[in-house]
């Protein structure tokens, strides 16, 4: 009885620091994803190559790897951050990049009717965007966005492989430390479950609340 009540604690602690980065990275991946999309629009070639150039590359390469850069590789250049710090950055940043093409693609199916009326009535672009265009392209996301959250829950698992104790690697401790990983990983999944299940009701309740603000506006 000791010993389970000693594994709960362990990976209780692991889903709290896991739930916190996805909290983090999540908001500042919704952040960077709002920027980089309405950033992909602007009639500067330079900034949407730049803006294009991150989008691919956090899209097109292993976050394994770029969480294994993030903190080996960085401290040579001297920028030294902590396993947490790395991690979160990292995923932000894929997030980020994910997100902006759900941005992009939100805004491109706002009727372009919409635009050409802001700009006869000469708004400046910044208020087209946060006024009208952003709101409305939001609300198409919301479902997107849910899933990107999702996956970053899950992808909190990669810190393990910088030694943060999330709650895949307080399984992996436990498991090495007394056995029973059909229990101890059953109750991980289990975890997982049920912080991700909130996120996935969450949005669609979100989704269905923004589609009768959208009917009845």
């Amino acid at each position: 009885m000791d010993v389970a009540i000693y594994v709960l604690h362990a990976l209780l602690k692991g889903a709290r620091i896991s739930f916190l980065v996805a909290v983090q990275a999540g908001f500042l991946g919704l952040v960077i994803a709002v920027a980089a999309g309405v950033l992909r629009e602007m009639a500067n070639p330079v900034v949407r190559f730049a803006v294009g150039v991150y989008v691919e590359f956090f899209r097109g390469t292993s976050a394994f790897v770029q969480i294994y850069w993030a903190y080996f590789a960085l401290p040579m250049l001297g920028v030294r951050l902590s396993a947490i710090e790395a991690g979160t950055a990292v995923l932000a940043l894929n997030v980020g990049a994910y997100g902006a093409e759900v941005v992009r693609g939100a805004l491109a199916a706002i009727p372009k009717g919409q635009r050409e009326a802001c700009w006869a009535l000469g708004l400046p672009v910044w208020i087209t965007y946060v006024k009208v265009l952003i709101p409305q392209a939001l609300t198409r996301a919301i479902l997107p966005f849910g899933n990107l959250m999702v996956d970053l829950l899950k992808g909190t698992a990669l810190l393990s492989a910088i030694t943060v104790t999330e709650l895949t690697f307080a399984g992996r401790q436990a498991v090495s430390s007394i056995g029973h990983p059909f229990l101890i990983f059953g109750a991980v999944l289990i975890l997982y479950l049920i912080m991700a299940v909130p996120i996935a009701w969450g949005a669609r309740a979100f989704d269905r609340r923004a589609r009768r603000w959208q009917a009845e506006a």
